[in-house]
């Protein structure tokens, strides 16, 4: 029950009780001293009035207000902004300071000093995750401004394996020309990219050791002049290298090449490789049954081998249902029943069949990174080392796969699609039409080479059992962070080792304020009460300025589509409590006039001596 009903309740049963003994009192008195008949009603009425005077007191009946435009200055708002008639200018903290503005803490706070806003109108760069949610279901006009010049996204990576690569992407604006530079925390230059015509980029990396390093991703404009500097989080975290079994009907050079990829790229590596007259080479014989291939993150088979398979073939795909990942590679032109074999994975094949070349770009973006630094490509092997009648040919299959529920996955130069996966229960399966892909290693493009693989093994492998994440995105000194998928509440141990204890809601989220930039770690607890660590990087208040200011124009932008029409939000005026004084005076009144009616001799019979 609400306190209003409560208090309803209660005065009723008052009223009726006073009914009661005013009734009795007037059956028991002696008639002389009992008074008139309308002493008594005058009373009786009076009581009911009182109870609803006191009912209105506590509780004043809502009143509509007169709607309000709000106007919204944020940060980067005109100084010479004013409010148009007949509207209300909010200044929030950010915003600089403007004549004839009404500062205000939040928007949550300015929403409830003027409760009959029907719309606002934002200036400047666009609401801040700590206005955001006040603003839900509320029409929202929003001009936003251009994209400052520089660094507008950036995507650092997931955790990393020690001593593995990683790729760093992101998007600048406004900077034609530029190019980006990765700088590892010991200040060397690991990777340098011209920016594309859109403004994306795509810089690489390798981890060290194990634990939280500090990246520092570099802009410079086409001048070469440094505009930009921003440090990018990278986590470095021990974990089981993923186990890979490579299966080939042939011992060569795709597979030479393909174990010597996997092995530097942190798998654990299983090479089975048939010899002809059942003999298998590699390493140690291992049987293909469930309980084997459960050990495994993912595998490698060509079309030879997956037809030898015959009696085998349920265990793998029971593996790979069970979350193993797969990658069916064509080992040469295919006969009819490998295709088949495609087909019943799931996959469509379209196409004449035969061989035809992959089209391959002329220099990658790397070996553009490696000319300019004046690093010669590695392994590469050139035509005065070669001649051309030695260089490998790089090939693919004329077919496409394809079919319901098929996602490409590689693509060549062409547009022609290398590579497609599709889900099978809890594990993915791929196929891959390249022809000994080696090649691309002996012709000098080792990055396209393990570009393919990786992100084919990366996408189908069975995944890495961890914490999840407690955000995404960037976070700044001074900004509400949301922390989520907190069961209890949860500490944080910020760059100086100082805790802060967050309240988890009922939603199992938190708001958390940092006051210092760096490595923060989230200790939450998990199942069994054992406590889980997950580290978190703060920006300064002032770093990565032109990401701040994008994702705030987004998130406004965003608002403002899912909120109501103006027009259809004029309809519903809220209503306020309003004033309990003159409830409070007009009760005092009738108390008064009850107390007075009980005491007087007014409307008493004399009695008689």
């Amino acid at each position: 029950m609400t306190p209003k009903l409560i208090l309803a309740v209660v005065l009723a049963c008052a009223v009726v009780a006073a009914w009661v003994r005013l009734f009795l009192w007037r059956r028991n008195a002696p008639r002389e001293g009992a008074g008139s008949l309308w002493r008594v009603i005058a009373l009786a009425g009076l009581q009911p009035v009182w109870a609803v005077l006191l009912f209105f007191c506590l509780f004043p009946p809502g009143v509509r207000t007169a709607s309000v435009d709000l106007v919204v200055a944020t940060a980067g708002t005109s100084r010479t902004a004013a409010p148009a008639p007949g509207t209300t200018l909010i200044a929030l903290p950010e915003a600089p300071a403007l004549a004839g503005s009404e500062p205000a803490p939040d928007l949550g706070t300015a929403l409830r000093h003027h409760p009959g806003v029907r719309q606002i109108t934002v200036r400047g760069g666009g609401l801040t995750a700590r206005d955001r949610d006040a603003a839900q279901g509320i029409a929202i006009t929003f001009d936003p401004p251009p994209l400052p010049k520089g660094l507008v996204s950036i995507s650092p990576p997931p955790r990393v394996a020690p001593f593995a690569g990683f790729r760093l992407g992101g998007q600048l604006s406004g900077l034609p020309g530029a190019t980006v530079d990765l700088i590892d925390p010991a200040g060397r230059v690991t990777d340098t990219q011209t920016v594309a015509d859109d403004g994306h980029f795509i810089v690489s990396g390798t981890a060290r050791s194990a634990g939280l390093a500090t990246f520092v991703v570099r802009i410079r404009d086409a001048r070469r002049q440094v505009v930009e500097q921003a440090e990018v989080p990278v986590q470095v975290e021990d974990q089981a290298p993923p186990r890979l079994l490579i299966m080939a009907g042939a011992p060569g050079p795709e597979v030479k090449y393909l174990r010597r990829w996997a092995t530097d790229a942190g798998f654990a590596v299983t090479v089975r490789a048939s010899a002809g007259g059942g003999v298998q080479i590699g390493d140690a014989p291992i049987a293909i049954n469930a309980a084997t291939l459960r050990s495994f993150d993912a595998a490698i088979i060509d079309d030879r081998s997956w037809a030898g398979l015959a009696g085998q073939r349920a265990d793998v795909i029971r593996a790979v249902q069970g979350g193993m990942g797969l990658v069916l590679r064509s080992g040469g032109a295919p006969e009819d029943g490998a295709l088949a074999q495609w087909r019943a994975l799931g996959f469509t094949v379209s196409g004449r069949g035969g061989v035809v070349p992959i089209a391959l770009s002329v220099t990658t973006d790397a070996d553009l990174a490696r000319t300019r630094r004046g690093v010669p490509p590695p392994d590469a092997v050139t035509e005065q080392d070669m001649g051309d009648d030695f260089l490998p040919a790089i090939n693919r299959l004329a077919a496409t796969p394809g079919g319901d529920g098929t996602v490409p996955l590689l693509e060549d130069a062409g547009g022609a699609t290398l590579s497609a996966w599709r889900a099978m229960d809890r594990g993915r399966v791929a196929v891959f039409t390249g022809i000994d892909s080696f090649g691309l290693v002996l012709t000098g493009k080792t990055d396209l080479y393990g570009d393919w693989w990786s992100t084919m093994l990366s996408t189908v492998s069975r995944p890495v059992a961890g914490v999840a994440p407690a955000f995404a995105g960037p976070a700044w000194v001074g900004d509400r962070v949301a922390l989520c998928g907190l069961s209890r509440d949860a500490r944080i141990e910020g760059p100086d080792g100082a805790l802060t204890t967050v309240r988890t809601g009922a939603a199992g989220c938190a708001g958390y304020w940092p006051v210092a930039s760096g490595w923060h770690l989230l200790r939450k607890t998990g199942p069994g009460d054992d406590e889980r660590v997950w580290p978190f990087y703060v920006q300064p208040a002032d770093g990565l300025a032109g990401v701040r200011a994008a994702r705030d124009r987004d998130a406004t932008l965003m608002l403002g589509k899912a909120a109501p029409d103006p027009a259809e939000a004029t309809h519903e005026i809220p209503e306020v409590p309003g004033s309990p004084w003159p409830w409070f005076i007009a009760w005092l009144v009738a108390s008064a006039g009850l107390w007075g009616l009980e005491r007087s001799r007014l409307g008493r019979v004399p009695t008689t001596v």
